[in-house]
Order: structure tokens, then sequence, then C-alpha cells
């Protein structure tokens, strides 16, 4: 089977998740895999390529987040995507916001396939059949174990009596438009850091982002916890054109201060609730993978993690904070609960990117039959091409390879700085949200909101200066 994996990525990420995620095709499907960054452009020649299988990746579905008019002006910009061969299937995430956009695309797209996050009962609601034209819905997780992190992460794990902090953690505060379930994550930091404040527990807990781990610091942080803190990933408010989502980014703008209880009531009354979508992360199996102990809010964890067994639950209502802590300050406990999950379900082999995988292409094979065919030399050249282009992009879209190198460079850290101190001493921080993020385009509307914070921003200098001349 020649598989084709679509996704988009702007530089190589330092999160070893989506690699894994991303690279697990390649590493375990056993079959003739070729990548497509498409921020580097397409070439032309792809669609003479007879592919089997074309996988879009959640990192290209994730061109979702910039709205839907910018989303579809992508879409435009990679139609000849479009004429691919081979049956289409596309695994995206962060499916609580701008569904309906996403269903426009696997329809206009020709995907078939959808392997979601979501639980069956919310299938329809957020990719209907007749919207999206897919035939067939797949609930997946949204990572596994890798195999190969195993060997890796074996380096860093510990015995617990060696494991200088007690309880760990990291999050980060997220917007008002997931739901009530999306406070759950900073709400974590801030309960325990209270609830352990005179228990002797050492705890590193934070949602600052500044003190995030990547890529291998993240299993060193793990590894140096007896207990990590932790809750299902997801929301729990279905915004399906992201009008929400810019309600409550307006509002927040204007009211800094406002409780999720007020930012509820003017722009989502009632309708928290209207999505289940919760679901384990990758975090769960990666504390499982260092053997560390996981504390985690009441939830279903896909049937996987059961409570009691391989972690410690705290329940949603915070009513046993103390009773959690006393258990947590039981290392013996603790150090057999992280190792039954271990045991249960990194031993297991249930839950590997192997399986993932095998699980597409069983279900690609059983409703799309592939023939195989010989590769003939036009179309090999074509395809080393395609895999020259992967690996040396700056040698294909030079414009393209330098872009991110400029953007982590001082100068437009330095640039960027000053615009926010520029936008925030002269209050135009609502004026040019609308202009960067009202997905505008280049209307006869955005010149008009060009104009008005162009004029704003005028009066307003002026109007310092005068003041600075009468003093």
């Amino acid at each position: 089977m020649k598989i084709l994996i679509i996704y988009y990525q702007v530089r190589k990420s330092d999160r070893n998740t989506i690699d894994e995620h991303l690279y697990a095709f390649d590493r375990y499907s056993g079959e003739e895999c070729h990548y497509l960054n498409v921020f580097f452009g397409i070439p032309r020649y792809i669609t003479r390529v007879p592919f089997d299988l074309i996988i879009y990746h959640y990192t290209f579905t994730s061109l979702k987040w910039d709205g839907g008019p910018r989303f579809r002006a992508y879409l435009d910009r990679y139609k000849i995507l479009k004429d691919l061969p081979g049956y289409k299937v596309a695994i995206p995430q962060d499916e609580y916001v701008n569904s309906l956009p996403t269903c426009e695309y696997f329809l206009d797209f020709g995907i078939k396939t959808v392997f979601t996050c979501l639980d069956p009962q919310d299938y329809q609601k957020v990719y209907p059949q007749e919207r999206s034209g897919l035939d067939h819905y797949i609930t997946v997780l949204t990572g596994y174990i890798d195999e190969r992190s195993l060997d890796e992460v074996s380096r860093f794990t510990k015995l617990h009596s060696d494991r200088v902090t007690d309880i760990g953690y990291r999050a980060r505060k997220l917007p008002f438009w997931l739901g009530r379930h999306g406070l759950v994550k900073w709400q974590l930091t801030e309960k325990f850091m209270e609830a352990c404040r005179n228990s002797g527990l050492k705890t590193d807990l934070s949602n600052d982002y500044r003190d995030v781990f990547v890529g291998k610091e993240w299993y060193r942080f793990l590894s140096d916890c007896r207990v990590v803190l932790g809750c299902e990933g997801g929301a729990s408010l279905h915004d399906p054109e992201g009008s929400i989502r810019a309600c409550v980014e307006e509002y927040a703008t204007e009211h800094p201060d406002a409780s999720f209880e007020e930012v509820e009531r003017a722009c989502f009354p009632g309708m928290d609730g209207n999505l289940s979508l919760f679901a384990i992360s990758p975090r769960h199996f990666e504390a499982c993978i260092t053997k560390t102990c996981q504390a985690l809010v009441e939830g279903h964890y896909a049937g996987i993690f059961k409570p009691g067994v391989h972690y410690i639950e705290i329940k949603k209502d915070w009513s046993n904070l103390d009773e959690v802590v006393r258990t947590l300050q039981d290392k013996v406990l603790c150090e057999k609960t992280a190792e039954q999950a271990y045991r249960d379900i990194v031993l297991s082999g249930a839950y590997t990117y192997r399986r993932f995988v095998q699980s597409i292409l069983d279900h690609v094979k059983a409703v799309h039959p592939c023939a195989r065919i010989r590769t003939g030399l036009g179309e090999a050249f074509l395809l080393l091409l395609l895999d020259t282009r992967e690996k040396w992009p700056f040698l294909f879209s030079p414009l393209y390879f330098i872009m991110p190198i400029l953007y982590e460079s001082r100068f437009y850290a330095y640039s960027r700085d000053t615009l926010f101190a520029f936008l925030k001493k002269y209050d135009l921080e609502r004026e040019y949200r609308v202009l960067r993020h009202g997905h505008l385009g280049f209307s006869l509307q955005f010149l008009k909101e060009a104009a008005k914070f162009i004029r704003k921003a005028a009066l307003s200098v002026l109007k310092s200066r005068e003041m600075k001349n009468r003093i």
C-alpha cells in the first residue's frame, strides 16, 4: 500500500507527542509511506502518483484555528489536493470549534472516514453526514504509547524513594470558550497549592507557560515526581462556527477581569454542556511510562484508567481534597498504584501507536481494497523527489524555510513586544484584534477597519503629545 500523509508544520515541533503521532505511520505500518508538508507548498506532480491511501493529519486540520474564512482560504490554496487519487481519511483533533468549516472541507476534499476523538453520540452533532459526506466514523485516542520512547524513558525512570518532588503538575489557564470543563486544568493547580500548604509535601505546580517542559525535559520532570496531577482534556462547549470564541475574546478584551459566569451569561447562556468531548491525553500515558502515580479528577478516561487501581481519584466538586492529600503521603501506596498502571496499560501493548496504525490500515483494507501495483521508473523518480523535498525543504522553498527562523529572531521578538506595548499604551487592542483575528480577508470591510485603526492610532499619539506639551 502506497500511503501519503499530509500535514502542516512551520518548523519541527518541540513536542514529542506531535512527532510520535505524525511519524507513527512510517515507523509501524510496514507500508510505503511518504510525507507532504504543505507549509512549503505542493508540487504539481503529486497528482501523478497513484497513492492508495491519503491521510490528513491533525496538524493540517488544525488550520481551522484561524477561523472559517481563513481556513477556507487555506483550502483554496491547497485545492490541488482534491485531485489526488486514493482513499482519503482525516484524523482531526480539538473538534469542539469550527466544525462546520471542517465538514465543508471533508465534503469538498472527498474525505470518507474520520478517525475522531468524539464519542458515537456526538458524531452527527459535530459532523452531520449530510454536511460532511462521511461514510465512516471511528473513535480513537488523542495519542498513544510510542514503543521507541519506552527504551529512552527507562533511562530517566527512578524508584519513588529517589524522587525529589512529591507532587508535580503543569497547566495553563484555558479560554472560557472551552466551557466549564476547561477550568479544571488550572483550578487543579490552585486547589492543590492551597490543600498542600501545611502537609509537608514538596510540590512543583505551575500554571505559568514559562514553566512548561518540552521534549525529553518533560519525561525528566515526571521521573522526578512521585505523583502528577491531571484531568481529562477536551471541552464541554460546542462552537460549530467559531462565533462563541469570537464573542468571548471580544468580551474578555473589554472586561479582562470578568469571571467565567459573567462571560457565560454574555456569550453562551445555557449552552455549556452541549458537548461531552472529554478525552485522555498523551500525558496520562507518559506518566504511566515513567511509573509516576497519577491523581486525576474523576472521569471516564476512555475506560482505560480505573480509579483506585490506576490512579487516585479527585472528586469534581473538590470535596475529597484533604483525603487525597493524606493518601498521597503514603509513598508505598502511590508506588504500587503506578506499578499497577504500568503493568496493565503499558505492558499490555494495547495502547501503542503500532495498534493505532494497524487499526487504520485494517479499516481501509476492509472498505477500499488496494491492488499492489509495481512502481514504474517515472513514478519512482517523482516519489524520490517528494522524499527529497521532505528531507531538505530549503532546497525547494527557501523563503518559507527562512520565515520560521525570522519568527524566532530577537528582532521579531523586539518588534512584537514594541507593537503590543504601543497597543496597550494607546488602548488599541480591540481594533488590532479585529484586523488580526477578524477573518476579514482583503475586503472593503478590512480597509474600513484598517482606516479606523490608523485614525485612532494617529489621534491617540497626537493627543498624548499635546498633553506632554501642556505639561
